[in-house]
C-alpha cells in the first residue's frame, strides 16, 4: 500500500471519528450553554482557561518532540520501546504533580467558591489528557489513528451522559466539571487499552533520556509557554476585568474555534513523522513536496470555511448555543479569521519542529505574547470581548508569518497558486449560494454549500491529477 493510500485511510478513519466527536461536542457545548446560561458558562470557561494555564507545565515541549523522535527512528524498535516508556513515565510524574498543584493554586486565587470548586472538579481534564497525548503519538507513528478517534467518541459520549444525569438530577455548575474529567478518563482508559499489545508503556525511570529529550524539547516547552499567554490569557483578562457573562458570550464563539483547529492539528500529526525522516535522509525535495501538499490541501477547507461561518454565523451560534448567547455571532467572524490563519501555522509550526529549529522561533513566541498581552491588560478591560477577539487574530498573523519564515530559510515552500484562487473563488460562489437563501433550515445550507464548493472544486480540477494516482497507488513506494 503507498505512503499517501495508508495516510488517506488514517485520515478517512480519524476524519469519521473527528465529524463523530465533534457532532457530539456541539450538542454538549449547546446543552451547557442553555443549561448554565451566560454566567455559568462564563464561569466554566474561566475554570477551564485557568487549568490550561498548568497544561504548558505539563507539556514542555515533548508533544510534538516526541512524534518527531519516533519518526526519526522509525527503523529502530529498541529505541522507540525505550523512548515511549520512558516519556510515558516522565510524563506520569509530572501529571502527578500538577494534578496536586493546580488545584491548590486554584484555591488560592480571588475567584469565587464556585468557580474554586469547578477547578477542583476539572482537575482530570489536566491529567487523563495529557498521558493520552503521547499514546495519540504511537498511533500516528504506525499510522493507526483510528483507536485515538474512537477514544475521543467515547469520552465525548461519557460526559453527554453525565450532562443529561446532571440536568436530570437539578445539578449544577460542578458535578458537571466532574463529569468532563470522567470523559477524559474514559478516553485515556479505551486508548492505553487498545494500544497495550505494543508493551510499550511501562514504568521506566530513565534520567540520561529525560535529559537528553529536554534539552531538545525546551525551546518548543517555553514556546508553548508564551504561545498559550496569548492564547488564554485573553479570557482569563476578561474574568478578572469583566463579567462572568461577558466571558461566557466570547467562550461560546471561541469553542467553535478551538473545535475547529483540531482539524489540522489531525493532519500535521500525521504529517510530523514524515517531515522528520525526510529532514534526517536530506531529502529537501520531498520535504519541501509534503509541505507544499499539506498546506495547499489545508487551504481547500479554511476557504469554505472562512466564507461559510461569515454568512451563517448568526444562524451557527443559534444552534450551538441559544438565544442568550445571540452577541457571539460577531465574535465568531473575527474569530474564524483567526482560526483559518490558525490552519496554515500549523503546518509551518510542525516543519520548524522537523527541521529542529525551534530555538528560531522563540523571539517571535516571545515578542508576540508580551506585544499582545500587553493589549490584553490596556484594551480588554476597556474595549472587553472586541479587544480580545482582535488581538487573537494579530496574534496568530504575527506567529503564522514568524513560523513561515523561519521554515522557508531551511525549506522551499510554498502553495499550489491556481488551487488557491481556486478555493477562494469557489468558496466566494459558495457564499452567494448561502446569502440568496436565507431562509432554508442551517443544515439545509451546510450541505448545499458543501455540495456547491465540492462541484466546483471537481469543475475546476483542482486536486492536482498526480495526488489522485498517488491515493489510488497499491504498490509500496515507499
Amino acid at each position: 500500500m503507498s505512503l499517501f493510500r495508508r495516510l488517506a485511510l488514517n485520515t478517512a478513519a480519524q476524519l469519521v471519528g473527528k465529524v463523530a466527536s465533534t457532532a457530539i461536542g456541539v450538542i454538549i457545548v449547546g446543552l451547557l450553554t442553555r443549561y448554565l446560561g451566560q454566567d455559568g458558562f462564563g464561569a466554566y470557561s474561566t475554570a477551564n482557561a485557568f487549568l490550561q494555564i498548568f497544561t504548558l507545565f505539563l507539556d514542555l515541549g515533548i508533544n510534538v518532540t516526541f512524534v518527531a523522535l519516533l519518526g526519526e527512528h522509525a527503523d529502530d524498535p529498541a529505541y522507540e520501546r525505550r523512548c515511549v516508556s520512558a516519556l510515558f513515565t516522565f510524563r506520569l510524574v509530572c501529571a502527578g504533580f500538577l494534578t496536586i498543584l493546580a488545584p491548590l493554586l486554584g484555591w488560592l486565587s480571588p475567584y469565587p467558591l464556585e468557580i474554586k470548586l469547578a477547578i477542583v472538579a476539572l482537575t482530570g481534564s489536566l491529567l487523563f489528557p495529557g498521558l493520552t497525548q503521547l499514546i495519540t503519538g504511537v498511533q500516528q507513528r504506525h499510522l493507526q489513528t483510528q483507536v485515538g478517534a474512537l477514544g475521543e467518541v467515547l469520552g465525548r459520549v461519557v460526559l453527554l451522559i453525565g450532562i443529561f444525569i446532571a440536568r436530570a438530577s437539578g445539578w449544577g455548575l460542578v458535578p458537571i466539571m466532574w463529569f468532563v474529567s470522567l470523559g477524559s478518563a474514559a478516553n485515556f482508559f479505551l486508548n492505553i487499552w487498545l494500544t497495550r499489545p505494543r508493551g510499550l508503556f511501562r514504568w521506566n525511570w530513565d534520567l540520561p533520556f529525560w535529559k537528553t529529550t529536554l534539552m531538545r524539547s525546551w525551546p518548543i516547552g517555553v514556546s508553548i509557554f508564551f504561545n498559550l499567554l496569548y492564547y488564554k490569557g485573553d479570557t482569563l483578562v476578561l474574568s478578572f476585568t469583566r463579567s462572568q457573562a461577558e466571558v461566557g458570550i466570547y467562550s461560546a464563539a471561541y469553542r467553535v474555534l478551538e473545535i475547529l483547529i483540531t482539524i489540522p492539528f489531525m493532519l500535521a500529526g500525521l504529517m510530523l513523522p514524515l517531515f522528520s525522516e525526510a529532514w534526517g535522509k536530506g531529502d529537501k525535495a520531498r520535504l519541501t513536496f509534503l509541505t507544499k501538499e499539506s498546506a495547499s490541501a489545508l487551504m481547500f477547507l479554511i476557504a469554505p470555511m472562512v466564507m461559510g461561518t461569515v454568512v451563517l454565523a448568526d444562524r451557527i451560534i443559534l444552534l450551538v448555543a441559544g438565544p442568550d448567547f445571540a452577541a457571539s455571532a460577531d465574535i465568531l467572524r473575527v474569530l474564524i479569521v483567526a482560526t483559518g490563519i490558525i490552519f496554515m501555522n500549523v503546518i509551518y509550526a510542525h516543519v520548524v519542529v522537523a527541521i529542529q529549529a525551534q530555538r528560531k522561533m522563540l523571539p517571535i513566541y516571545i515578542a508576540t505574547a508580551l506585544g499582545i498581552g500587553a493589549g490584553y491588560i490596556f484594551l480588554i478591560p476597556r474595549y472587553g470581548m472586541w479587544a480580545a477577539a482582535w488581538l487573537t487574530v494579530a496574534s496568530e498573523i504575527f506567529v503564522t508569518a514568524g513560523s513561515y519564515v523561519v521554515a522557508r530559510r531551511s525549506v522551499p515552500m510554498g502553495l499550489h497558486l491556481r488551487s488557491v484562487v481556486v478555493a477562494w473563488a469557489s468558496a466566494a460562489v459558495m457564499a452567494a449560494v448561502l446569502m440568496a437563501l436565507p431562509n432554508l433550515p442551517l443544515l439545509a445550507l451546510i450541505s448545499l454549500g458543501a455540495v456547491v464548493y465540492g462541484a466546483l472544486l471537481i469543475a475546476l480540477k483542482a486536486v492536482p491529477k498526480e495526488l489522485i494516482l498517488q491515493l489510488m497507488k497499491k504498490t509500496p513506494t515507499v
